[in-house]
Parts: structure tokens; sequence; C-alpha cells
């Protein structure tokens, strides 16, 4: 009876272990949506942003963002040649 208990109590552990796996894998790839809070200074926001958001200050980012260079200076390459044949920069600020 002892020995039966155990291994009912050792299958029922890995089978609840198995389902938090399989929970976090369906999440991470995205089969089973996840909603995160985001604490903003004054409280909690809505954070599902999709498509553009106007900011009407500074925003500090750390790591990569990707910024359509053609939409900027019209052309595709961050230097190129003008009417005069100089080449032209896109302005960078760095702090």
């Amino acid at each position: 009876m002892e020995i039966e208990l155990k291994n009912f109590s050792m299958k029922t552990i890995l089978i609840v272990i198995g389902i938090g796996i399989w929970a976090i894998v369906l999440q991470n790839a995205g089969v089973i949506p996840t909603k995160q809070n985001v604490y903003v200074k004054g409280g909690y926001i809505d954070a599902d942003v999709s498509g553009s958001v106007d900011i009407d200050n500074t925003v500090d980012v750390n790591g990569y963002i990707d910024v359509n260079i053609q939409a900027i200076n019209g052309k595709s390459n961050a230097f190129y040649k003008d009417r005069d044949g100089d080449y032209v920069l896109l302005p960078v600020l760095s702090r």
C-alpha cells in the first residue's frame, strides 16, 4: 500500500511539472496569450501598442531601434552625394 501511494505521488508530481513546463513553452511560443502590466510614473498602464505612437517629450532606449533611413533623407543610403557632389550624412545626436 505504501509503495503504491509513493508511486502515485511521484506520478502526480511529474505530471504537474510536465504541465507547467508545457505551459511555459506554449506561452513563449505565443500560443497562450500573456498580458503584462507596465508601471509608469503615476501608476500602471495598458501597454498593448500597435501602429504608431506620438511622444511629446524625450524617450530613453536601452537597446536597438530600427530606423527607416529613406523616410528621413529620401535615400536608402545613409551617406549620399547631393547636387554639389558632397557627401551628406544623417544628423545624429549622441550623449
